[in-house]
């Protein structure tokens, strides 16, 4: 599995994410990643998902998982 990070913010941003955030492309996981001492989610995308590809974005799962 490959992945991508999305910088969210706060860590109670970030953690509604990790619970929350599913593709709908792929049979994805997420953990919490640290850029500095910035929060991130890691998204962990099957190889041949085409949100991971570019193909698609990930914008609809994000605002989902955001929304839940």
């Amino acid at each position: 599995m490959a992945h991508t990070n999305i910088a969210a913010g706060t860590h109670a941003h970030i953690a509604a994410l990790i619970a929350n955030y599913q593709c709908s492309h792929c049979h994805s996981t997420t953990s919490l990643s640290l850029t500095g001492t910035t929060p991130a989610l890691t998204v962990h995308h099957d190889d041949d998902c085409p949100v991971l590809t570019g193909t698609l974005p990930a914008a609809p799962d994000i605002a989902r998982a955001a929304t839940t």
